[in-house]
């Protein structure tokens, strides 16, 4: 046998998981079927940490998010990423909105999150002069991060430890057979690596890949869900991360504003759907599509410096008959093999603590 555990998808889930696996002792290999790792989803984010506010409670994307959220604090202070806890605001830009921000507190109190902090307008112009609103909720804990920095901190934890991690190595197949897997390999050379456990977190291509590997098994649609971004060209006229006033577990068309890390700001990301799991383009009139709704609460921004920036697809997945809203990980009929689906955000935030789960369901199998 090649190695105990085989993790397919070097974003920022498979990295964390790796190294997870690795601190604990145990052999494994990370396949990446790109030149490098964190090329797909997780590079393509808002760099957002959150706080774990507006998802079911007790689903597994409120408590990962919430444990995730103070390791990834941790993780940013240990090894020097930067990283701010700059604050969110969920703004009520009118006063029929504010029974939002109600539902919005009410939902954190349930999932574990008492920090917020109710503003009115005399308070939002104290700490925003630019945004138009008349109530708001602070975040106190929201930040941003620089992802790629704490994704090759990971990897680079977790090669310290005894990582081989593989790049253009895109999986095309897998059998079990003599209580091993053997997970074929594609590329210039095609070989194969055989494990004792194998760990699906390929993202967009997680469920096309659970599909080549068992036929007939139940698995879900992938819906996958194209977000875009714009940016402000200038120094960002907001301090805080801004979200819209939205009803917590609903997914509403709205335009949120980011700062980052260098003092620049972006826009979004919208939503729209798209059958292409590779196509970053950006439609020509994002900008005039989205001013509209940033104008709502930024009146005085100048739209004329606002311009493209990236694109990103979420993987969105369905059940039988409905949109599943929470992250999946789901066991094979077969022994040892564990899926990742749906892992769309709060994932980059969670992701140290989704390799805790992902480890803590390896040792209830007893399969290491």
């Amino acid at each position: 046998m090649d190695t105990e555990v085989v993790i397919i998808g070097a974003g920022a889930i498979g990295l964390a998981i790796a190294r997870k696996v690795v601190s604990e002792g145990h052999s494994a290999i990370l396949l990446e079927k790109e030149p490098q790792y964190g090329l797909g989803i997780s590079s393509r984010s808002s760099e957002v940490i959150h706080a774990g506010i507006y998802y079911h409670t007790g689903s597994l994307k409120a408590s990962l998010c919430l444990e995730g959220k103070i390791l990834v604090y941790e993780h940013c202070k240990k090894y020097n990423i930067k990283h701010e806890k700059v604050g969110k605001l969920f703004i009520a830009v009118t006063k029929d909105e504010i029974p939002k921000l109600e539902l919005t507190k009410r939902q954190a109190m349930e999932n574990g999150v008492d920090d917020l902090i109710e503003l009115d307008s005399g308070q939002i112009k104290e700490v925003e002069p630019g945004i138009n609103a008349v109530a708001a909720l602070l975040s106190p804990s929201s930040g941003i991060f620089d992802s790629h920095s704490f994704m090759k901190s990971l990897l680079i934890s977790a090669e310290s430890d005894g990582l081989i991690f593989a790049a253009n190595s895109p999986v095309v197949g897998a059998e079990r057979a003599n209580s091993a897997w053997t997970v074929r390999l594609g590329g210039k050379e095609k070989v194969s690596v055989t494990c004792k456990v194998v760990i699906n977190a390929a993202g967009l291509y997680a469920i096309d890949l659970s599909n080549v590997v068992f036929h007939g098994r139940n698995v879900p649609r992938l819906y996958p869900t194209k977000g875009s971004y714009i940016r402000y060209s200038g120094k960002s006229p907001v301090q805080h991360i801004i979200y819209p006033a939205i009803v917590p577990g609903l997914i509403e068309e709205r335009v949120d504003a980011t700062p980052d890390l260098e003092a620049s700001l972006r826009f979004g990301p919208n939503t729209e759907k798209t059958d292409r799991l590779e196509d970053f383009s950006i439609a020509k009139n994002i900008v005039e599509s989205m001013a509209p709704a940033i104008k709502r609460y930024l009146p005085n921004l100048d739209t004329s410096r606002l311009q493209p920036d990236i694109s990103g697809i979420r993987p969105r997945i369905f059940g039988s008959k409905e949109p599943v809203e929470d992250f999946c990980f789901d066991w094979a009929p077969e022994p040892g093999w564990l899926d990742l689906w749906g892992i769309e955000s709060p994932g980059l935030t969670a992701s140290l603590a989704i390799a805790n789960y992902v480890y803590a369901l390896m040792l209830e199998r007893d399969i290491l």
